[in-house]
């Protein structure tokens, strides 16, 4: 996991997540995005706490969304659900690839917006944070 960490930023800026469960990442595979890496790492799973996959843009952005629209507020009580609705909403024109980049952007620039305390890493100088969780 600390390698996948590592080299997430290889293409383009990585999504992560954390919680007291598990560690959430959304990773650009290739430098088109056409493929991306959904991993996450679970801390109460002993035998196999890493899950790692590799999607098409169209499909990864589809369980980025169900990441942030349905998990994110089982973690955080002011999450605001309906306000990254609207904003999933203003980008559906967009090809899947661009779709995930800037939901990524939103969420890392404008998370006050969303939550006074989302867990999120906002820039690649905070990734020990996430390898101090491992």
């Amino acid at each position: 996991m600390k390698g996948i960490i590592d080299a997430s930023y290889d293409n383009f800026i990585p999504l992560w997540l954390y919680n007291k469960e598990y560690v959430y990442g959304m990773i650009s595979a290739d430098p088109d995005g056409l493929r991306w890496i959904e991993v996450s790492y679970s801390f109460e799973e002993e035998e196999e706490p890493l899950f790692k996959n590799e999607r098409n843009a169209d499909l990864s952005y589809k369980f980025l969304l169900e990441e942030i629209i349905k998990a994110v507020p089982y973690y955080v009580e002011d999450y605001d659900v309906n306000k990254m609705k609207d904003y999933t909403k203003s980008i559906e024109a967009k090809s899947s690839t661009d779709k995930i980049k800037e939901l990524i952007s939103e969420l890392i620039n404008n998370s006050s917006n969303y939550s006074t305390d989302l867990p999120i890493i906002k820039k690649k100088e905070d990734i020990g944070k996430l390898k101090e969780k491992l």
